[in-house]
Formats: C-alpha cells, sequence, structure tokens
C-alpha cells in the first residue's frame, strides 16, 4: 500500500511539473506582453515579450511600479482600473501608452483580472498588447474621413456658386425682363421683354442640365465607362480649348459600378486639375484592360508640380483633390500613382482589378 500511495503521489507531481512546463513554455512563447504585480502594482512576472515591449529586461522590471512604465498622461487611468478591479473583483480591458527605456511611446490594449489564493486575491495577471498598427489604421481612417469631408464640402461650395452666380443672375435678368414687360408702354416694347425673358431662361435650363451632367452623368449608368469618358473627354475638350485624345480597348464589357465610378471620378479630377493649373496646350486619356486589371492613365503636357506636395497635409486645399484620387483607388483596391515635376507635365496611372 505505501508504494502504491508513493506512485501516486510520484504521477501526480509529474504531471503538475508538466503541467507549470506547458504554462511557462505558453507564458515565455506569447506574443503579448504578460505580467503579474501585486496589489500594490509592482510586478512579480514579465515574460520575453514584454521585455520586448519595454526595452527593459525582467531583472530591471521585477519590483518596480507599473508607474515607471505607463506614460503619465494614461497613469491616472491605469490607477482607477486597478481600484475598480479591486472593488468589484473584475476583468477590466482599457488602452494605454508604455513608455519604453528609449522613450519610444508604444500604444497597448491592457486586459488583466485578480488572481486568487484561498478564496482572497493576492495579485494582479495582466496582458498588454501592441496596437500600433490598429492606431495607425484608426488615423488614416480619421485622414479619409475628413478629407471626405472637405471634398464634400468643396463640392458644395461649387454647386452653391455656380447657382449663385450663374443661375442666379439669369432668373434676376428674367424677373427684371417681366417686370419691364408688364409696365411696358406698347405691346413690341413688351414682346421684346418678353423674348429675352425666353432666351436667358433657355440659357439657364442649359446651365443647369450642364450642372446636373458634372454631378452624374447619365451616360456612366446608360453606356458603361468608355462611352461616358468619351463624352465628358469631348466636353472637357470644347469648354478648355485643350486638344484631348482619347483611347479606349474593349470598351463594351461593364465593371462594377464601383469600379466605374471611381475610374471615372479619378478620369474628372484628373482633368480638372489639368484646366485649373497645368496650363496645358494637350492631354491624352487611354482606358485600357490587360487581363485581370483596367488601367486608366491620364498625360498632359503642362507645368507639372512638386509631386511631394501630394503627401503634405499642410499644403490644402491644392493637394486635397490628388490625396482624394488616391483614397477613390483604394477604396476598389486600386492603386494610382501620380508623377509629375516643375516643367515636366503630369501623369496619372490608375490600376483596378476587374477580376
Amino acid at each position: 500500500m505505501p508504494k502504491r500511495k508513493t506512485w501516486t503521489r510520484n504521477k501526480a507531481e509529474r504531471a503538475l511539473r508538466e503541467s507549470e512546463e506547458r504554462y511557462r513554455e505558453l507564458f515565455e512563447n506569447a506574443q503579448d506582453a504578460i505580467y503579474v504585480h501585486d496589489l500594490t502594482g509592482r510586478y512579480t512576472s514579465v515574460n520575453r515579450a514584454a521585455e520586448k515591449l519595454s526595452g527593459y529586461s525582467r531583472e530591471e522590471i521585477i519590483g518596480k511600479h507599473f508607474s515607471n512604465f505607463i506614460a503619465p498622461s494614461h497613469l491616472r487611468y491605469a490607477r482607477e482600473n486597478l481600484c475598480r478591479k479591486l472593488d468589484q473583483q473584475a476583468e477590466t480591458t482599457y488602452e494605454a501608452e508604455i513608455v519604453s527605456k528609449t522613450g519610444r511611446r508604444t500604444p497597448v490594449e491592457i486586459s488583466s483580472r485578480l488572481i486568487y489564493e484561498h478564496g482572497q486575491p493576492v495579485g494582479v495577471q495582466g496582458t498588454a498588447r501592441d496596437i500600433s498598427e490598429r492606431k495607425q489604421i484608426q488615423e488614416a481612417l480619421r485622414l479619409y474621413s475628413r478629407a471626405l469631408i472637405d471634398a464634400q464640402e468643396t463640392e458644395r461650395q461649387r454647386i452653391a456658386r455656380e447657382l449663385h452666380d450663374e443661375i442666379g443672375q439669369v432668373l434676376t435678368a428674367v424677373r427684371i425682363n417681366l417686370q419691364t414687360a408688364k409696365t411696358a408702354r406698347d405691346t413690341a416694347e413688351a414682346a421684346r421683354h418678353i423674348e429675352d425673358s425666353i432666351r436667358v431662361t433657355d440659357e439657364a435650363l442649359r446651365q443647369v442640365r450642364d450642372l446636373s451632367l458634372d454631378l452624374r452623368p447619365p451616360h456612366l449608368d446608360d453606356f458603361g465607362l468608355a462611352t461616358a469618358l468619351r463624352w465628358f473627354i469631348d466636353r472637357f475638350s470644347q469648354r478648355t480649348g485643350i486638344v484631348t485624345e482619347f483611347e479606349a480597348t474593349d470598351d463594351e464589357q461593364r465593371l462594377a459600378t464601383e469600379t466605374e465610378t471611381a475610374c471615372f471620378r479619378i478620369a474628372q479630377e484628373a482633368l480638372t486639375n489639368v484646366a485649373r493649373h497645368a496650363k496645358a496646350k494637350r492631354v491624352s486619356v487611354r482606358l485600357k484592360r490587360y487581363r485581370d486589371q483596367l488601367f486608366l492613365i491620364v498625360k498632359d503636357d503642362g507645368v507639372g508640380f512638386d509631386a511631394n506636395a501630394l503627401y503634405d497635409h499642410s499644403k490644402r486645399p491644392a493637394a486635397l483633390g490628388l490625396r482624394g484620387m488616391k483614397e477613390r483607388a483604394n477604396a476598389v483596391r486600386g492603386l494610382i500613382d501620380i508623377d509629375s515635376a516643375d516643367g515636366k507635365g503630369t501623369q496619372v496611372r490608375a490600376r483596378f482589378p476587374i477580376a
């Protein structure tokens, strides 16, 4: 019987050692920083990921209070979370910044829980996950949202200006003509003012039609990308006097609506920039397919610009339209490259997946 008890005890001890070894292996090899600290906040154990995250060795961390590693701006919140954990005995998750040995600040998501012995809390075990990439994505989304709002405001301002400057003036002229016709001394004079009102009303209708077409050309919905681009380029050339060439291959096959819209708007924005800034005499637009990709190339012989300004958010609104083109391409998993230099013209190359 004693031998059987000894064998059972040895087996239990061996199982315990194996369990501890597995825990230690998981603890040390985890991608997230794992730590244990006592109820006062002093570390008693950390893994290798915690050393890597903080830049401190294990020996430098053990015995230190967590306030030595949390950024001052986040320290109060970290302390409040510890107090809340002790009061409510609940798991907590919050974001903070770790300050490394070199002073580098890393955003982390901290999740922690109480450790109990004999029913009483004796410490805190937690993980700190590096969320730098998440923060970068959030910041990119914030900038994208801001650029989108700015673009919407710019478009609204343009429409308001068109309505006020063009349509408003026409309607004012109509009103004056009709008032004059009302008080005219003879029928012939009244007829002249009415005829003039008809003429300016026709002009107003044309301007409203042009404004509507600029907002959403029906050609894009009814006939597809190539036809819509050909129509827009013809109007662009007539309006600006810039010689514009258009070449499209295999232009009958329809694409996803969002892809056609993104490609059309990029071409529209590129040509608008040519008209406003490039001082170009000629511009070419090419639309072609190759395998499972659609390519758009807009090239002008204008004055060009410093392409580095495209990434400078302080140079607004000059770079806003160019950044907007990149964001439109990204929204449909496309890519865009803008090549320009002072005096060298500009080439916009966009590529869209169509598979």
